[in-house]
């Protein structure tokens, strides 16, 4: 939606479709945004010269910084339950290590990690609780 609006305000024809486009690789993380861009930036070359590039560039910069660093954590936390910084911190880490497929998977196993460690605090208190007799 804000790629759209973005658009239609600078004044790129085919909003609705690039906008779509944004959409659609907004589901390959990492490289989605930078694959979306392109389409909108050949446009606005077409349309207005290196103007409208600098200006659609920065559109894109700003909306997809804005959405990778406030929205997608707080979604992500709100879903899966585990921390914005850890989100981005698993994000950066499994891109490092394995480029596309790692952040790809680096959500659902930092997710899945901070499960196991609240499962092992829980019976760390548990078992404390509890009265052993020593033989």
């Amino acid at each position: 939606m804000l790629v759209y609006l973005g658009l239609l305000i600078l004044g790129i024809p085919h909003a609705l479709l690039l906008a779509s486009l944004a959409a659609m690789f907004e589901l390959i993380p990492v490289f989605g945004p930078i694959m979306s861009s392109i389409p909108a930036l050949l446009t606005a070359f077409a349309t207005g010269g290196i103007t409208s590039i600098l200006l659609v560039l920065g559109l894109y910069i700003i909306i997809y910084q804005f959405e990778s660093n406030l929205i997608y954590p707080l979604v992500v936390r709100k879903i899966v339950g585990i921390s914005p910084i850890i989100v981005i911190l698993a994000l950066v880490i499994g891109a490092e290590l394995a480029g596309v497929l790692g952040a790809v998977l680096a959500v659902p196993l930092s997710a899945a990690f901070m499960e196991f460690v609240g499962d092992v605090e829980k019976r760390k208190h548990l078992g404390e609780g509890t009265i052993t007799k020593e033989t």
